[in-house]
């Protein structure tokens, strides 16, 4: 059994620390490239959104390369994400592919059945320490991560912020305990603390809100995290890997309680689950308003159904919390240029609007 799975962000560190602690052999996808994406644009219906297209073309890759399983997830609600699996294995199988398909639904419960059938008789204990040591990778690759959006902006050569991580990343990757990971954590965050800082240490912030998948994934989004942070932007991303896992499957309270405020917050402006991340893009935007952020930037797929509703919403959350709002969508047509050119008005616009208010 080689297993593979689909990329998504720094999920890969992850992912590869659960399933090759217990023992399995694993196949890293190759990196996203722009042959990922027309891979899985020439396969796909038409309309199926972009976090489709690219995990299709990142799975036709990796069964070329010899993967015979796939491990991905499913989905609940009305967000089309429950219907990837069934489809992409269809159109897979049709394509001649001869390999299993194993789709975890977002529930503890399955979670911890799937790794226990993949752990095999006498696995407890590999099974245990897999998933401790996969919890503790994910917990520091996203502390990692909110330092490096923190330092970004604030340090005198950006590019000595994104050297650090790339190192840090490393060392999370090849860490074998709990023990390594959190030294390595400590490691870098004193190098990030270290590193030499501009004289103005108070940058624009901006929200990051919108669907998960373009959030994490900065092939998808075209690195918008950076960029921004090298426009002198503080980023705060409203939803990592970890506070997913730690809502919607531990159930932690203290992320739950945090859930539970933010949906309070959305509710005069939507009032019901619309599926994927939409009615988080409302509340967060109205509570960072409350916490004076400059901006909002809503990042979502072409055509998600939650984030399009949401879209709609947050013309009328804009006006009434005094904090504007750029909504960007991502298909294979968008270019980085354009893009970009967006970023560098929308920051010029907070940068004016904020030394007006002073």
């Amino acid at each position: 059994m080689l297993i593979t799975f689909p990329h998504m962000g720094t999920f890969n560190i992850v992912a590869k620390a659960l399933f090759g602690g217990v023992g399995l052999q694993v196949l890293e996808p190759p990196p996203m490239t722009r042959k990922t994406l027309e891979l899985g644009v020439k396969y796909s219906p038409e309309t199926a959104c972009l976090p489709f297209k690219i995990t299709l073309g990142s799975f036709l890759q990796s069964l070329s390369l010899g993967a015979d399983t796939i491990i991905t997830c499913g989905g609940e609600g009305p967000c089309r994400l429950g219907y990837y699996a069934q489809v992409q294995k269809d159109i897979l199988t049709e394509l001649g592919y001869d390999f299993q398909l194993i789709a975890i639904e977002p529930k503890l419960r399955e979670i911890w059945q799937v790794a226990k059938r993949l752990a095999g008789a006498g696995g407890w204990y590999k099974l245990y320490a897999s998933l401790k040591t996969a919890g503790a990778k994910l917990t520091v690759v996203d502390e990692l991560e909110r330092r490096s959006w923190y330092y970004r902006p604030r340090a005198k050569e950006w590019g000595q912020v994104d050297n650090v991580r790339t190192e840090a990343l490393a060392a999370i990757d090849a860490a074998n305990d709990c023990s390594a990971i959190y030294e390595v954590m400590q490691r870098f965050q004193a190098k990030l603390e270290n590193l030499p800082c501009r004289c103005d240490t108070s940058p624009l912030r901006i929200g990051l809100v919108g669907e998960i998948y373009c959030m994490l994934d900065s092939f998808s989004n075209h690195d918008i995290i950076k960029r921004l942070g090298q426009l002198g932007v503080e980023v705060y991303g409203t939803t990592l890997l970890s506070d997913y896992v730690r809502t919607h499957l531990s159930k932690k309270r203290g992320a739950l309680k945090a859930y539970q405020k933010v949906v309070d917050l959305a509710s005069p402006y939507l009032g019901h689950y619309i599926g994927g991340h939409g009615i988080k893009s409302i509340g967060y935007t109205v509570q960072l308003s409350q916490l004076g952020f400059d901006g909002i930037i809503q990042v979502f797929p072409f055509t998600c159904m939650p984030e399009v509703i949401a879209k709609n919403i947050l013309s009328e959350v804009s006006s009434e919390n005094h904090i504007p709002v750029l909504s960007l969508a991502f298909d294979e047509h968008t270019g980085t240029e354009g893009m970009v050119t967006r970023l560098e008005a929308f920051v010029d616009l907070l940068s004016y609007r904020k030394k007006k208010m002073k």
